[in-house]
């Protein structure tokens, strides 16, 4: 991202404060608002969208229901608020972020915070690269759904076609490997580009499957190769091409097993993280998403994760200290692993009856308590 630009503004002691800061998973900028009181908190549920606004700054123009707003998803967190827009922010345009708590009753403020902020057009020293490749993993199953190709910039959207493939043992490109999706599947920060392999291919009783085989076969050896022709959003080509070499081992088909975790409980009035171990790798974009900690009440508890260990391990460091009583570990029922299987069922499993599939659709919880230290 180009040189964040803010106006001087003055500081006042004891005010909420917004700043842009990066969002953990995404790799994109947002903005977030901070030391709200607890209490106030509380009261935001489901108003997130109401007091923290961004919006389009335009010269000459002092009334903010006038300026248009930037759309984006609110998230409550322990102290404030987050909003992270639909699409990076665009590089010199002023945006304006109003924190509004006016109408939060007795607990609201009397004034309306605000900050102005813009990007620079200069395009930054550092060439755009190949960050990382996820799977991270030198090593992937037959049956491999999908990789995550990961920018140290924003990209323009286009040319992944004709520079992304998969290289065969040979080193010539593998056919009818990949699934080229009609629109790229870009994030919303347009640096992370997912990239998935053909699943009728990996779907045993289909024809495709049945023709051609699964894209990959077990012992051999791949190359994914990224080509210097992916463009930047400063219409930059890469740096250098990059290539990510794996070799293959056996398909998975068994669903996730999450009476196999290993649950590593935090210290009591501590900051130490909590952490689960899978037994083998799980999805890497959806691990951001499909895990949360819920405090005894119910309520999601706001933090911070961190991914390592090839995607088998998984940690939450909480904002606040952690409290006496229960705690669980809520799993998504759509998390999946590499191959797509989900703690419901395999990817390429049977036909599941209605009331199966009606049951994937719970949650599911893994209990903790925070150990006396």
């Amino acid at each position: 991202m180009a040189e964040l630009v803010i106006p001087d503004r003055p500081a006042l002691a004891n005010e909420p404060t917004l700043a842009i800061e990066s969002n953990l998973g995404s790799a994109g900028l947002c903005l977030r608002a901070r030391k709200l009181s607890p209490e106030l908190v509380a009261s935001l549920r489901g108003r997130g969208e109401s007091v923290l606004r961004v919006k389009v700054a335009e010269a000459g123009v002092s009334d903010d229901d006038e300026l248009p707003d930037i759309s984006g998803d609110h998230e409550i967190l322990g102290d404030g608020v987050r909003f992270t827009p639909h699409f990076p922010f665009e590089c010199g345009i002023l945006f304006r972020a109003i924190l509004d708590l006016r109408a939060i009753g007795p607990l609201g403020l009397a004034d309306v915070q605000s900050l102005e902020f813009s990007f620079s057009r200069e395009i930054g020293a550092l060439d755009t690269a190949v960050r990382r490749v996820f799977p991270s993993s030198n090593e992937l199953p037959e049956n491999l759904l999908r990789l995550y190709v990961c920018f140290s910039n924003p990209m323009q959207r286009g040319p992944a076609r004709d520079n992304i493939e998969i290289l065969g043992p040979d080193g010539r490109q593998a056919s009818d490997v990949l699934y080229r999706a009609p629109v790229e599947l870009w994030d919303k920060s347009m640096t992370c580009l997912t990239v998935l392999l053909d699943p009728g291919r990996l779907k045993t009783g289909v024809g495709p499957h049945r023709m051609l085989g699964p894209p990959l076969r077990a012992g051999q050896r791949y190359t994914l190769a990224v080509g210097a022709g992916m463009i930047d959003v400063y219409g930059r080509p890469l740096r250098e091409g990059f290539n990510k070499s794996f070799c293959v081992s056996q398909a998975i088909r068994q669903p996730i097993a999450i009476e196999k975790w290993k649950i590593l409980p935090p210290a009591l009035e501590s900051h130490e993280p909590l952490e689960l171990t899978f037994p083998r790798p799980l999805d890497w974009a959806q691990l951001w998403h499909g895990i949360a900690v819920v405090s005894k009440t119910g309520q999601p508890i706001s933090g911070r994760i961190d991914i390592d260990l090839g995607e088998t391990r998984w940690r939450f460091t909480p904002d606040a200290p952690w409290q006496a009583g229960p705690h669980s570990v809520s799993v998504a029922p759509g998390l999946e692993d590499l191959c797509g299987n989900t703690p419901y069922g395999a990817f390429d499993g049977p036909f599941r009856s209605p009331g199966e599939v009606a049951d994937e659709a719970s949650v599911r919880s893994i209990p903790f308590v925070a150990k006396a230290s």
